[in-house]
């Protein structure tokens, strides 16, 4: 069991509440309960989770209204793994949850299997930082600082044009184009395995292949906070993997 892993489930069912919390607390004991999305959403904007379960139908904020929130302002759970747990299994659902801004989407009921996998997947104790992507490219260059410090270089001064044409494309409504930038940030971020990156282009390409603009500009907006904190802190994480003087 580890408490430095925090947990927030939102649930207008009580049983269901409890229900997910007795399975969570093999994991750690510090969680979080919401009673209606309204209810997790003040609780998200007063603390940093290290992951969050919202079922998707609630009341007064419906749990893919919470998860747009997060992906789309500023807030310290911007970036933290949100699960979406509903009761219908359609293909449907779970699209329409990661064009939300969630990463995955469980079908009650849920299983401790399950959470264990998942839980295997978003290993993080905090929210993404300069620790996890500085940590992610070490991982993909085998221990190599000089080969991650050359990537991550090349990563942040390829970002700036990237987000421009992007955004130049959206806004004159040049779909196609779009869709082709965004689909190499695809394989841009799946090769450096951010997953939070890979979540956010993910759900703007599912949105460009419906065509639809308004969703895709929501998706774009959220995926530029996400890399504008890259590049406002590269330096942070480029410092990360400078070698520690022990002499």
């Amino acid at each position: 069991m580890n408490n430095d892993f925090s947990i927030l489930i939102a649930d207008d069912n009580e049983i269901n509440l409890w229900l997910l919390r007795e399975q969570l607390e093999h994991w750690t004991m510090d969680i979080t309960l919401a009673k209606d999305g309204r209810d997790a959403w003040r609780l998200l904007q007063q603390r940093c989770y290290s992951i969050i379960f919202l079922d998707v139908n609630m009341p007064f904020l419906s749990g893919f209204d919470v998860a747009e929130k997060l992906r789309t302002t500023e807030n310290c759970n911007r970036l933290t793994p949100a699960i979406a747990v509903t009761a219908h299994a359609q293909n449907q659902q779970r699209e329409r949850a990661i064009e939300a801004g969630f990463n995955e989407c469980l079908v009650k009921p849920i299983r401790l299997q399950q959470l264990a996998q998942l839980l295997v997947r978003w290993p993080r104790h905090t929210n993404v930082d300069a620790d996890y992507y500085a940590g992610q490219i070490m991982r993909k260059a085998q221990d190599n600082k000089q080969l991650s410090q050359s990537l991550l270089v090349k990563l942040f001064a390829e970002l700036p044009a990237f987000l421009l044409d992007l955004d130049q494309a959206l806004q004159n409504s040049r779909m196609q184009e779009a869709w082709d930038l965004n689909h190499k940030l695809h394989g841009t971020f799946c090769f450096y395995d951010f997953a939070d990156c890979l979540t956010l282009v993910e759900s703007l390409q599912n949105a460009l292949e419906q065509a639809d603009a308004e969703q895709a500009r929501r998706c774009f907006e959220a995926l530029k906070i996400n890399l504008q904190w890259l590049l406002d802190n590269q330096n942070l994480i480029l410092q990360r993997l400078i070698p520690v003087d022990h002499s």
